[in-house]
């Protein structure tokens, strides 16, 4: 499990920052049904219109915001690209407000 409190993401093994748009994704992960978000989805959450350039882009912070959550002590996978549907996380997220 991970908990999402203000801009930190905690894990087993330790905490890591995240900037706002990561920490507004991992957000729209816990909230979407199964954990799954469509493309154009994500491509809104940072402001974006999808197309071809957009979509390498959104390759791109996934990759970097999936790092991170492999700093915290995840195995395995964790983010996973859904053919023809955007991406699907894998593992329960608690969101602390404060």
């Amino acid at each position: 499990m991970f908990t999402l409190h203000k801009l930190e993401l905690a894990g087993p093994s330790s905490t890591v920052r995240l900037t706002l748009s990561e920490a507004m994704l991992m957000r729209a992960f816990a909230e979407a049904p199964e954990g799954r978000l469509a493309a154009d989805r994500l491509a809104n959450i940072f402001g974006l219109e999808l197309n071809t350039v957009t979509k390498s882009s959104l390759q791109v912070r996934i990759v970097r915001l999936r790092k991170k959550i492999y700093t915290t002590g995840a195995h395995g996978a964790v983010i996973e690209a859904i053919r023809n549907v955007g991406y699907q996380f894998f593992e329960p997220i608690e969101i602390v407000k404060s």
